[in-house]
């Protein structure tokens, strides 16, 4: 970092490495959904008729959008840590810029 010092000391990877898993979490999320809707569409016709089906339907649909959702606001989540730590690192870059390294005195 600038004027050869080391910043103040924040390890920022930890708020990376958490955002990566919150987004792997968001996917694996949606692509089970995905998986587990396949799967019930691939049995429709079979199963028409039964007393069941229709409100299996009902209930398959609500579900898909919730976790679809929560997928989705999981990743985000996991992106803003991302976010967080690339914006903490440009603010401590021009503090560091601005004013002398901790401990060091004119």
């Amino acid at each position: 970092m600038g004027s050869g010092s080391n910043g103040y000391g924040v390890k920022t990877s930890t708020l990376v490495s958490a955002g990566d898993e919150f987004v792997d979490i968001g996917d694996d999320a949606a692509e089970a959904a995905a998986e587990f809707i396949g799967k019930v569409e691939a049995h429709n016709g079979a199963n028409n008729g039964f007393a069941g089906v229709s409100a299996a339907d009902s209930l398959v649909k609500p579900w898909h959008r919730q976790v679809d959702d929560l997928a989705k606001r999981t990743s985000v989540a996991g992106e803003l840590l991302q976010a967080s730590s690339d914006n903490y690192e440009k603010m401590e870059q021009s503090v560091l810029d601005t004013l002398p390294p901790l401990g060091e005195e004119d």
